[in-house]
């Protein structure tokens, strides 16, 4: 079977290939477009739409593009994209190399996504799956009462002449949030960041169901202002008197959300990754005869062990592992204004 490895990215060793690495590259397939995804490759290979993205947030670079379901051939090994639900764009890759089907799923989300298109599980033998929220106290509540959550949240602070204040990531989960609130009719103001990725979206044929505005601080009364998380610390949040905090977030289920997201007044459990149940459903439905976890903890590697899967951690670099570990489960969402 390939070897895997982890090398501040993925890195299949046997094919000299590399996956979202941190570290510019002479060439690397990226899964989507978020920031702790992308670097300054040379050359990268990528759906249409992160390339897209990836040039509005990275700049120029060579590109080898794969739409869903093209299979490309490089010599050593094939390559085809299929989708992942996480974002605009967002791919599982497939590798074809010596017999072998390998899956890297990058950021995967199995349920609908409004904004994006809807994942598949791509059988394999070898199955590579993030795992950021493999523990069974990610249990997210059916997504129809999340949303009433958020119309309600929206409902009582107009009601009330505050003005909702929705957190979720620019690229994505603010996309997301977009279509679910011009749905219910909300008329509806972006940050300047939210703003340049959603017309990104329009850009790639993304039809949103209404007409939003790009954030002025004269317009904001009997709107809903979209935002990336970073700003909630910020003059702009904070200069609006009459506010009203939600965040958008798979980490709402954590014991300790209360603490992790302090001055916020609702945390509600929208995520764009897939939720434990739904990892444990990517494994069995995959067919893989062999699971490497990454992204999440060690944990869920030996929950699989005990529903009779052969799967393994993958471990980060010696120097990175539980700093990042401990980093990513306690500040997730104190992200900078572009994510």
């Amino acid at each position: 079977m390939l070897r895997v490895e982890y090398r501040e990215g993925l890195y299949l060793p046997d094919l000299d290939l590399w996956f979202d690495a941190e570290g510019e590259r002479d060439s690397c397939v990226i899964s989507h477009a978020h920031s702790d995804h992308i670097a300054e490759h040379r050359r990268i290979i990528a759906t249409p739409e992160t390339a897209r993205l990836f040039r509005h947030r990275r700049g120029e670079s060579e590109v080898e593009a794969l739409r869903y379901g093209e299979r490309r051939d490089f010599g050593r090994y094939a390559l085809t994209m299929y989708p992942a639900g996480h974002c605009l764009g967002s791919a599982q890759i497939l590798v074809e190399a010596d017999g072998e089907r390998l899956v890297y799923t990058g950021d995967v989300k199995l349920r609908p996504n409004v904004a994006a298109e809807q994942a598949v599980v791509v059988p394999c033998d070898t199955l590579v799956m993030e795992s950021t929220f493999g523990d069974p106290v990610y249990r997210f509540p059916p997504d129809v009462a999340t949303y009433d959550r958020l119309y309600a949240a929206c409902d009582r602070a107009l009601s009330d002449a505050r003005v909702p204040v929705v957190l979720a990531y620019a690229l994505g989960k603010s996309q997301e949030a977009l279509e679910l609130l011009l749905r219910r009719g909300y008329r509806v103001t972006l940050h300047g960041s939210v703003w340049n990725v959603s017309e990104i979206y329009r850009e790639c044929g993304v039809e949103f169901s209404g007409e939003y505005e790009r954030y002025d601080r004269e317009r904001l009364k009997g709107r809903v202002l979209l935002a990336p998380p970073g700003c909630r610390k910020q003059p702009m949040i904070h200069n609006i008197e009459r506010r009203y905090l939600i965040m958008l977030t798979g980490w709402a289920m954590s014991q300790r959300a209360q603490y992790m997201y302090r001055g916020v007044d609702l945390v509600l459990p929208l995520s764009d990754h897939a939720d434990f149940d739904d990892l444990v459903r990517l494994a069995r439905e995959s067919g893989a005869q062999r699971i490497i976890t990454m992204h999440g903890a060690k944990k869920f590697a030996a929950h699989l062990r005990e529903l009779g899967f052969n799967a393994e951690h993958l471990a980060q670099h010696p120097s990175q592992q539980a700093s990042k570990a401990a980093k990513k489960a306690s500040t997730a969402v104190e992200q900078t204004l572009f994510d």
